[in-house]
């Protein structure tokens, strides 16, 4: 029995032994299989990132994969990657493949507006775009002409032109949003500006295109200042050096009419000065200024064909005759 038992136990080291090579011998060739396996560092997305959103570098990582063609089209190298805009939804642990990415920014007009500004269109012609001069990158002010708006004999709104924005970036050319030195043949009768415009300005803008005529002016390539301006009216187009309206008909001659006989009674007016109405004048002012009789308001309503003594506005021009006895 003792024989027996020892060579049970002899058999079964012996049988450990032989099973301990054969499995050896079998992970051998896998073992030298997977070590042989190459593999490559690529890039993915550590969180899900948005479409058109800037890439920081927080937002990759590295992983490893196999070697394999399917691959080759995924980014590498960070900075190919980092400071890029996405082009649509890239989810967590995606690889970058190129065509997720914004190469090209000229292409793409929201991201040429920063900060709180606002992409507007207005409609140009020749005259007010700078006989399509004005190319996309530059800088203009922009003018608005109004005409004189009246209530009956009331003038609301004197005729008026004024710098309303001062440099705005201009985007596009009608459809176009890439700079090109290469001039168009005819210059369009009509076409539209892309204008980058501070959202406070855009409600501003939109009402001066409906209600009056805009004016786009060429800013100087080097930086120069924003300046106050007040605007004009038609008056101060014939002021002279002093400021002072200038008399632009000095020999013009009038036949009175009976009305004007009556008011003048026996003084004749062949001449007449131009004066320029100042805050607080009355007819009956300006009446005792020049004849000191403010009675001959009369006169001046005739001359001037004013229908309410009370509704002139100051710098308006007036006729004043001159009176001979």
């Amino acid at each position: 029995m003792k024989n027996t038992g020892k060579r049970l136990i002899l058999l079964s080291f012996l049988f450990a032994v032989i099973s301990s090579v054969v499995i050896f011998i079998y992970l051998k060739p896998l073992n030298t299989t997977r070590a042989s396996v190459k593999e490559r560092t690529i890039l993915v997305a550590a969180e899900t990132i948005a479409p058109r959103t800037v890439i920081e570098k927080k937002m990759v990582k590295e992983i490893q994969v196999p070697d394999n063609a399917i691959f080759e089209d995924y980014i590498k190298d960070y900075p190919n990657i980092v400071g890029k805009y996405t082009k649509e939804n890239i989810v967590k642990n995606e690889g970058f493949h190129k065509d997720k990415l914004i190469n090209e920014l000229d292409n793409e007009l929201s991201l040429k507006i920063e900060g709180n500004n606002r992409g507007i269109s207005i409609n140009v012609n020749g005259s007010t775009g700078m006989s399509d001069l004005i190319k996309q990158g530059d800088f203009v002010d922009i003018i608005v002409n109004l005409t004189e708006k009246k209530d009956g004999q009331k003038i609301i709104r004197p005729d008026l032109s004024k710098i309303m924005l001062q440099n705005i970036q201009v985007l596009a050319i009608d459809k176009s949003l890439n700079r090109d030195d290469k001039q168009r043949t005819e210059v369009p009768t009509n076409y539209l500006v892309t204008l980058s415009v501070p959202i406070f300005d855009i409600e501003k803008l939109a009402l001066a295109e409906d209600i009056g005529k805009l004016i786009l002016v060429l800013r100087p390539l080097k930086p120069d200042y924003i300046h106050k301006t007040e605007g004009a009216i038609w008056q101060e187009l014939i002021l002279d050096d002093s400021k002072e309206m200038r008399n632009l008909f000095p020999e013009y001659k009038s036949k009175p009419t009976d009305e004007s006989k009556a008011i003048a009674d026996d003084y004749k007016y062949e001449k007449y000065v131009y004066y320029k109405i100042k805050q607080g004048d009355t007819l009956r002012k300006i009446s005792t200024s020049f004849y000191g009789d403010p009675e001959k308001y009369m006169l001046l309503k005739q001359v001037n064909g004013i229908l309410e003594e009370n509704l002139i506005k100051p710098g308006t021009g007036i006729k004043i005759p001159v009176l001979d006895k």
